[in-house]
């Protein structure tokens, strides 16, 4: 079963890494804006969209890209993996292809988990001493976001993505199936 396993993973890990690094990605963006723009229009946007990402199953998401970008826009096949290599009829760029709709069912989810972590992180190191003192010494308030306040609040916030990493290969299971891709 472990030779099986391995063969099935060349589609998970891939999977698994590209929802990753748009979880990282969008969820960072939208956490660090939601903290810095706190009780505006803006952190209350935010907050509802990863409201919404929190309450929405991944499959079901999955199957609204699907009928969204393969049936009615038609940008991208409905399903099934080319391969890897040329000889398949694949090669990389289209076994990326093939993975991103996948990606960004199971990215969507972990991202709002992100958000609301990375934007608590944030509040919370935004109250500390040493970011009045930064403020005080005549540093802006972008300088002490990125200087100060990030450092310190990206702690709890590499925690959970190691975290998720682990939920995203198990998730990709059924993502997989929906997708009718050759995985775990």
């Amino acid at each position: 079963t472990a030779v099986l396993m391995m063969e099935r993973m060349h589609v998970t890990m891939p999977l698994a890494i590209m929802a990753m690094s748009i979880t990282i990605l969008m969820a960072l963006s939208l956490g660090l804006y939601a903290a810095s723009k706190q009780n505006t229009s803006g952190d209350a946007g935010v907050m509802t969209l990863s409201q919404l990402g929190l309450a929405l199953p991944n499959f079901w998401l999955a199957i609204l890209l699907i009928l969204l970008f393969a049936v009615h826009l038609q940008w991208v096949s409905a399903g099934g993996f080319p391969g890897w290599s040329t000889e398949d009829g694949g090669g990389l760029c289209a076994g990326t292809a093939a993975l991103i709709l996948p990606a960004m069912a199971l990215a969507a989810v972990q991202t709002a988990i992100l958000t609301r972590v990375t934007r608590s992180a944030v509040i919370e190191s935004m109250s500390e001493d040493y970011v009045r003192t930064a403020r005080a010494k005549g540093l802006s308030k972008q300088q002490v976001l990125w200087r100060h306040v990030l450092r310190n609040a990206m702690i709890p916030v590499v925690t959970v993505m190691g975290l998720q990493f682990g939920n995203l290969i198990t998730s990709a299971i059924v993502i997989e199936n929906v997708f009718v891709l050759p995985g775990i």
